[in-house]
């Protein structure tokens, strides 16, 4: 929510995602994402006042690859947060295409070059909480 220091979430078409546990492997993909904000800088977006301001932008499209697991954490469970699943950490590679619109009065687009990605933590699974924790 603009305004907030709460960060986006946005529901996704179904198939959007996929898990493959048994391969090791977990992939996202998203088109014409509306109404993120972009805050410009990191501080600025944990600033309530958001002293740069803030815009309206859009994600054309993210796809996000995870794979070459090199650490498993299988049966994790946290029953007094009601929260358990199984986690792989791995590297990841992210193609993104965002844009800010032109009345906003920057027009800014920005492409990222998968091939030049660099993580230093990237981690996917499956999980189960709250209601679904039983």
């Amino acid at each position: 929510m603009a305004g907030s220091l709460v960060f986006w979430g946005t529901p996704l078409p179904v198939g959007s995602g996929n898990v493959d546990v048994a391969g090791g492997t977990a992939r996202l993909l998203a088109h014409n994402v509306c109404s993120v904000f972009d805050v410009f800088t990191v501080p600025n977006s944990f600033d309530p006042s958001h002293a740069l301001g803030i815009f309206s932008a859009i994600i054309n499209s993210m796809k996000i690859d995870w794979s070459g697991v090199t650490r498993s954490v299988r049966g994790f469970s946290d029953s007094t947060n009601q929260f358990r699943g199984d986690f792989f950490e791995c590297s990841a590679t992210i193609a993104v295409s965002a844009t800010t619109p032109p009345d906003t009065g920057h027009g800014f687009h920005f492409e990222s070059d998968p091939a030049t990605t660099r993580t230093n933590f990237a981690q996917f699974g499956t999980e189960q909480n709250g209601i679904f924790f039983a």
